[in-house]
């Protein structure tokens, strides 16, 4: 164990880094002192699990391969000791594949995953990706578990207006710019600190408040996303609508009612649907959704191919836009099975002339394959996370401004294991 004081007056937190290596591992406790980290390396599994049960942190970095143990097991750990809120940042040599899987091991233990960084490592990089988790440090103290969440705490956080929302961007992959973001509901507890919606949203659903929370997410993207909507003509904020709503016929009207209040265009908004929810209820589903779109508000189907009624629910219902799930769309270009079922959404969106959105751009060989395939949007941690609306209005200025010089845009060749038809 090394500790290694930060650089800067103001302290963004602990940073913990868990690597066996010891080029990578001094890179990267180096650029967390100057990002202004107080940084305690580990080195091996044994060290980690002990820093990690006595010591408090609010940002790990963690190598899969760790000699004779391997990253899989200290996540395991971590959500053992209810560590559910630190984010944490993977950084592997493996292949993408071993990493995507990786993603969905720490998604099913409700992990807070940042991102994951390929080695050797690019700094740029990992210096986004320490940064991006913000001053909001976590309790990561051992012990520190989130308290059982009740219906009446969910309840007086919405009344307290507790839950708030982050915009993840969306990039138009012809131009490289940004034209809109999804919604995504966090919660900020004075008692709970910050809970991962992989927590809190199931328990939301399970407690029957998602019409709650999604009334009040829809009042929140919309009222915070105005001054994005006014300085940056044409961006459009999309946002999730439970299945419960979808059988609510006086949503149009609520919405109606919201964009009015707080002078945003119809086309501004998209609602966002999954097709299970689409298809729950055709009927009542396809009446709210034509009446939306009369009104002028977009409407995506979210999770594209992960349901059964994928083809049904493009037939009847009137969506404007589809979104690949990123369980297809991440490391795509090197899975030529995966590769297909992107290209064919494609066309299934050209042939109802839907604008086509890609989720889980995470690196520039996932964005090379989609921007191929014929998206037209792309959506992932490449870009950037979820943030606030003032902080991505001032990344948005940055980002639009030199995306005509972004080398990630420029024309590439396909990988060599891309096969081709």
């Amino acid at each position: 164990m090394r500790k290694i004081s930060r650089q800067t007056e103001e302290s963004r937190g602990r940073l913990l880094v868990v690597d066996d290596d010891l080029v990578h591992r001094t890179i990267i406790g180096r650029t967390g002192t100057k990002l202004g980290y107080d940084t305690v390396v580990a080195s091996t599994f044994e060290i980690a699990s002990e820093l990690l049960q006595r010591e408090a942190f609010d940002i790990m970095t963690l190598d899969l391969s760790l000699g004779e143990r391997d990253g899989v097991e200290l996540l395991r750990l971590v959500a053992d000791r209810k560590l559910h809120a630190m984010p944490i940042v993977i950084i592997s040599g493996c292949e993408e594949r071993i990493l995507n899987s990786t993603k969905r091991v720490a998604e099913g233990l409700c992990l807070s995953l940042t991102c994951c960084l390929n080695k050797p490592l690019n700094i740029d990089s990992l210096r986004d990706a320490l940064f991006l988790p913000g001053y909001d440090h976590v309790d990561s103290r051992p012990g520190a578990a989130i308290p059982e969440i009740s219906r009446e705490r969910i309840v007086a956080g919405l009344a307290r207006n507790e839950f708030h929302v982050e915009f993840q961007p969306k990039i138009n992959l012809d131009s490289g710019k940004v034209i809109g973001a999804e919604a995504l509901a966090r919660w900020r507890s004075p008692e709970l600190g910050n809970p991962s919606p992989a927590v809190f949203i199931p328990l939301v659903e399970k407690f029957g408040l998602m019409p709650d929370l999604t009334n009040h997410v829809l009042s929140c993207a919309i009222g915070s996303s105005r001054t994005l909507i006014r300085r940056h003509p044409g961006f459009t904020v999309a946002v999730n609508v439970s299945g419960s709503l979808m059988t609510d016929l006086m949503l149009p009207e609520r919405i109606e009612g919201i964009l009015r209040k707080e002078a945003v265009a119809p086309e501004s908004l998209i609602v966002e649907v999954t097709e299970n929810v689409a298809m729950s209820d055709v009927d009542r589903a396809m009446d709210i959704l034509v009446r939306l779109r009369i009104k002028g508000v977009g409407a995506a189907i979210d999770d594209f191919g992960t349901g059964f009624s994928s083809l049904a629910a493009l037939a009847r219902l009137p969506f404007s836009e589809l979104k690949i799930d990123q369980s297809f769309v991440n490391g795509c270009e090197a899975d030529a099975d995966m590769m297909k079922i992107v290209e064919a959404s494609v066309a299934l969106g050209r042939a109802f002339n839907m604008r086509v959105v890609a989720e889980g751009i995470d690196n520039p060989h996932t964005l090379a394959s989609a921007r191929h395939a014929g998206c037209d949007v792309g959506q992932g941690y490449l870009f950037a996370p979820a943030l606030e609306a003032e902080r991505l209005d001032r990344w948005m200025t940055r980002y639009n401004a030199n995306a005509a010089n972004a080398r990630i845009f420029e024309p590439k060749p396909m990988p060599a294991n891309r096969v081709t038809r």
